[in-house]
């Protein structure tokens, strides 16, 4: 399937070379829209791979404007074209993070090149999140617990199963979060850190932690030293009482 590709251009004879030369190329300039509504609407109901962007748009949104607003609903590669270029507007268009900016005229095979990379790096994006929400799918459907933390006990990465003994609705009301204060006595994580950082290892120990709501939980608890970091693992809970 080829890639699709939407030209916002204000100027006809402009947008009609674009058309021709991204089908030329081999690809697919599903559409032409002239102004910054125009693009916004296009771009929802055709979902391009790319947008090919004047600055300079009919309407009181310019092309940087417009660009924000659509990148900020979906996940398109941005070329901009124009004719003026000032600090000012390259400033602004460099928070877009365009993948590359051309002033009219512009070359053809720089242009085509360009293109080619913007496509080449929007399906590489694509797959890598595709590969980061089945890891993560993977991650919080494990009905054991992860986590990795520093040595200091701050989490840095953990699942649902280990948020939710926590009683926080998200995995991010956990974060950064140290993993000491999770814990009922202090002198009994104390002592198994020291045993952490001493043997680098620790399995099957039993822990109890208390979570937002006040209930104390039993866990075994396995972990390991790696590069500073401390990865866990979180076998088997069960709520012991309420305090």
């Amino acid at each position: 399937m080829s890639k699709k590709v939407l030209i916002v251009e204000d100027e006809g004879i402009t947008s009609l070379e674009l058309e021709n030369k991204i089908r030329k190329w081999g690809y697919d300039p599903i559409g032409v829209a002239v102004s910054g509504e125009e693009a916004l609407a296009m771009a929802r109901d055709l979902k391009p791979d790319l947008m090919i962007m004047d600055i300079r748009l009919q309407g009181e949104e310019d092309g940087v404007e417009v660009a924000q607003k659509i990148l900020k609903e979906m996940e398109i590669s941005l070329i901009y074209i124009t004719a003026h270029s000032s600090d000012f507007i390259m400033d602004r268009a460099h928070k877009t993070s365009p993948h590359a900016y051309f002033i009219k005229p512009f070359n053809d095979n720089e242009l085509k090149f360009a293109v080619e990379m913007a496509l080449y790096k929007h399906e590489m994006e694509k797959k890598l999140r595709e590969s980061e929400n089945k890891y993560k799918a993977l991650m919080d459907n494990l009905m054991v617990g992860v986590f990795i933390t520093e040595l200091n006990g701050d989490i840095l990465m953990l699942n649902q199963y280990m948020a939710d003994m926590s009683s926080e609705s998200s995995i991010e009301g956990v974060i950064g979060r140290n993993f000491r204060s999770m814990f009922v006595q202090s002198q009994e994580i104390e002592k198994l850190m020291e045993k952490l950082e001493k043997e680098d290892k620790i399995i099957n120990e039993i822990l109890t932690l208390v979570n937002g709501n006040n209930q104390k939980i039993e866990i075994e608890v396995s972990a390991k030293i790696n590069e500073n970091l401390v990865y866990g693992v979180v076998t088997s809970k069960k709520e012991v009482s309420s305090t």
